[in-house]
């Protein structure tokens, strides 16, 4: 219909540079330039610039799962160590690496537990990962690498092995504190109060003491003031080492109210420890980032905003996934429903970071709620990689791995190659869900798997100021296929659109967005012409950056 007004949406230049380019593959090779012009439609290299903790795109891993260096099936540091090129070899000229540029490390300390969260030691390391020496190994080498890595830290309970609170079963020692424990006729709590189906109040000895995931996960009284101090050597001990920041678990529970006094404020009281200890961690590390866990209504969460200054945006994967499920994107209720989202945030702390992400290791795998279909795996990544703030991906979401409850089903072992293929392989735990799901090493050999797409958001998103670190705002273009919105930050501007269709769309692009090239598309039939008219072909994504 557009016959020849259609023109790709690439300058002179970029145009010649595709043609040029054109007939060479750049997949996993290095190259003496960047270029932008290819990177439009396929995986090509290109000047990274996030490079701050708090900018681009982090890397979620599972150390069980991940990488085995010395056989004995459970992943280890110095796995991920052999494995960092996988996740970024430092290199902007190669297009082999996935381009992360941190990576969030779920708990590594001592524990009784497969998962580690129930922590016997906050100074030490698990035995069953390495030594402190091959993860202070780990953090030099991702440095080299501009890899940032932040620990998940829980403040909120720890395990009942921890010298902390045996010590605590003492009423006479110091750290009874430390511990929410209570007498049975304490008038402030009662011992019958439950929570997710089971008692918040544990007995020995005639006392009691909260733990509101599990009794053998006792919760800190973090009103004590030496506890608070203890908090803040814990953190300096891990920073001085080199990471820069933490992920804090279950951020919202700190002063959960059914383990605190009748009155209490949990919120305010959390809220105000969060603020507390994350000015303490930046005044250790100016530029450390630090996220939470608030798996609250965004109201709740947004107030969290103000004390973390950043949380993980829980329930944005279940409305991506609604939303290319449906195939309609309405009035662009998605892009609308979000901005007042960030909106809320701002409110709360105006310098909020945002941390998007599609499934986590606590929830069914997002490629299993999609059924494997790629396309729309595409679309759904695309749709948080490239919103604000700073994404996370959970390890295998890029290859599409699937999983379901019970928790060790979400958490198995990285899939790099066939069996036998790979030593690097972990093997802890077998997969109920995996068996169709193409390999590392199969995805790698093609140009348009899951994998490869991956690599070539995560570059566009660390490329564009506007899209690491600019401010959201819904666009509509008046189609109801078109979820669209704009990216804009001091220096650059971009326009996002997704064609949830199975259909092409062509849509006129919107006001204040003329003109602006395009830096991306899923597919190549994406252009614009001379009127225009964006045409976008089905679960396509584009995006359209320039300097302001």
């Amino acid at each position: 219909m557009m016959g020849s007004k259609i023109q790709k949406v690439i300058s002179g230049s970029i145009l010649s540079a595709v043609l040029l380019f054109a007939s060479c593959s750049t997949t996993g090779k290095q190259v003496k330039e960047p270029q932008p012009g290819l990177a439009v439609n396929q995986l090509a290299p290109v000047v990274r610039s996030a490079d701050t903790p708090s900018e681009g795109v982090y890397y979620c891993i599972f150390v069980r799962s991940f990488a085995d260096s010395n056989g004995d099936g459970i992943g280890d540091f110095n796995g991920i160590t052999k494995k960092l090129d996988y996740l970024n070899d430092g290199n902007d000229l190669t297009t082999s690496d996935l381009g992360v540029t941190g990576i969030w490390l779920l708990p590594i300390y001592p524990s009784q537990s497969y998962h580690g969260y129930d922590v016997d030691d906050y100074y030490s390391t698990n035995p069953d990962y390495g030594t402190m020496e091959d993860f202070q190994n780990l953090v030099n080498e991702c440095k080299k690498r501009g890899i940032s890595v932040i620990l998940d830290m829980t403040c909120n309970h720890s395990s009942i092995y921890n010298q902390w609170f045996i010590d605590s079963r003492n009423p006479d020692d110091p750290h009874r504190t430390w511990y929410r424990w209570i007498s049975a006729d304490d008038p402030q709590y009662s011992i019958n109060q439950q929570i997710w189906g089971h008692r918040v109040w544990n007995q020995y000895k005639g006392y009691y003491y909260a733990g509101i995931f599990a009794s053998n996960m006792p919760d800190f009284n973090l009103d004590d003031p030496a506890l608070r101090q203890e908090f803040k050597n814990v953190m300096k001990f891990w920073l001085d080492k080199g990471v820069a920041g933490f992920r804090y678990d279950a951020a919202g529970h700190v002063y959960n109210s059914a383990k605190t006094p009748a009155g209490t404020n949990s919120v305010e009281k959390g809220v105000a420890w969060w603020k507390e200890i994350t000015a303490y961690d930046r005044s250790v590390r100016p530029d450390a980032y630090t996220v939470g866990e608030v798996w609250e209504p965004t109201s709740t969460r947004a107030q969290y905003m103000a004390g973390l200054g950043s949380d993980f945006h829980f329930d944005l994967g279940t409305k991506i996934v609604d939303e290319v499920r449906s195939g309609n994107a309405g009035n662009n209720s998605f892009a609308n429903g979000l901005q007042g989202e960030y909106e809320r945030y701002s409110e709360s702390n105006p310098d909020y970071i945002d941390a998007p992400f599609l499934s986590n290791h606590d929830q069914n795998r997002v490629a299993g709620l999609l059924r494997g279909q790629v396309p729309q795996l595409k679309l759904a990544a695309a749709m948080y990689i490239f919103a604000e703030g700073v994404p996370f991906i959970y390890y295998g979401e890029e290859i599409g791995m699937m999983g379901g409850k019970p928790d060790e089903q979400l958490r198995t072992p990285m899939m790099w190659n066939k069996p036998g293929k790979d030593k690097l392989q972990a093997t802890w735990e077998t997969s109920r869900y995996n068996k169709k799901t193409l390999t590392v090493a199969e995805q790698t050999k093609d140009s348009g798997s899951l994998l490869q797409f991956y690599k070539r958001i995560i570059r566009i998103k660390t490329a564009h100021p506007a899209l690491y670190k600019g401010r959201f705002k819904a666009v509509n273009t008046g189609s109801e296929f078109i979820s669209s919105w704009a990216m804009e930050c001091d220096t650059e501007k971009a326009l996002v659109l997704h064609n949830l269709s199975p259909d092409s769309v062509t849509v006129q692009t919107p006001a204040g967005y003329n003109n602006l090239p395009m830096v991306f598309t899923t597919y190549s039939g994406s252009a614009v012409n001379s009127d225009g008219q964006i045409s976008i072909p089905p679960f396509c994504s584009v995006v359209l950056a320039g300097s302001k």
